[in-house]
């Protein structure tokens, strides 16, 4: 999914050197560049690369979301290489749209649970005052369906119909109800620590901002482990040790 390559995109120089230098490189830009870069404007997925959706036909714009479901993107899956890889043969299928706007008293926060492939992964929060930039995806039934096999339903994820949500789209349509994943040990690893995720635009955040390798930086600490990339590897390697660094479970 990244090739070393990628290294550039890493901002701290220090962690950036520790994985250029690592023979499991490619694991570590996996993890660390979590949610990964997405365009800040409407597009389609057509095969598995981007073009832009022309927000000033309307018409088109309604033919091409009829009998779609919206689903909130709140982390990787607004972005276009998730995408691909999610919906790589033999799941390849046809065009997914993704439309940019605001919702209004909520945010984008961190889970209080790790990925098998090292993040902290990202769900959407109450926050009443909040204005945060979303990306949804329209997705086919058959779409759906292949995002909840992606999604680690009952596990890590509740799937939910959020009505009343607001979210105004740039191309000036209104979503009034969207799917979204919810996580399912909520937003808090230890009582009070919420964290939103910096890279995701806000106004009149409740929550303090911070990047994955900050997250991953708290959460080795709060496992009484040094900041390192091979916390990151263990994380990956060991499932049980992943899952006792889990916060309180919301069932």
């Amino acid at each position: 999914m990244f090739a070393v390559s990628d290294i550039h995109l890493l901002t701290d120089e220090n962690l950036r050197q520790q994985v250029k230098e690592h023979p499991r490189a490619q694991e570590l830009l996996r993890a660390l560049l979590y949610p990964y870069a997405a365009p800040d404007h409407d597009y389609v997925l057509r095969n598995r690369k981007v073009s832009p959706l022309d927000a000033g036909r309307s018409e088109a714009m309604d033919d091409l979301l009829r009998g779609r479901v919206p689903v909130i993107a709140a982390g990787s899956n607004r972005s276009p290489r998730q995408l691909a890889r999610k919906f790589a043969p033999p799941h390849e299928t046809v065009d997914i749209p993704v439309t940019m706007g605001w919702m209004e008293n909520y945010d984008i926060v961190y889970c209080a649970h790790l990925t098998g492939y090292g993040s902290v992964p990202a769900t959407i929060l109450k926050s009443p005052g909040t204005t945060v930039r979303v990306a949804v995806n329209w997705l086919l039934p058959d779409q759906l369906h292949r995002m909840h096999a992606t999604e680690s339903l009952g596990h890590h994820y509740d799937y939910a119909q959020l009505p009343s949500v607001g979210i105004a789209l740039d191309c000036g349509l209104t979503v009034q109800r969207a799917g979204a994943y919810i996580a399912r040990y909520g937003a808090e690893f230890s009582p009070g620590d919420i964290f939103a995720l910096d890279n995701i635009k806000a106004e009149n955040r409740r929550y303090p901002a911070r990047s994955q390798w900050e997250m991953l930086q708290y959460v080795a600490r709060r496992a009484g482990q040094v900041p390192h990339p091979d916390f990151i590897l263990r994380i990956i390697d060991d499932e049980n040790f992943r899952h006792a660094q889990n916060g309180l479970r919301v069932d």
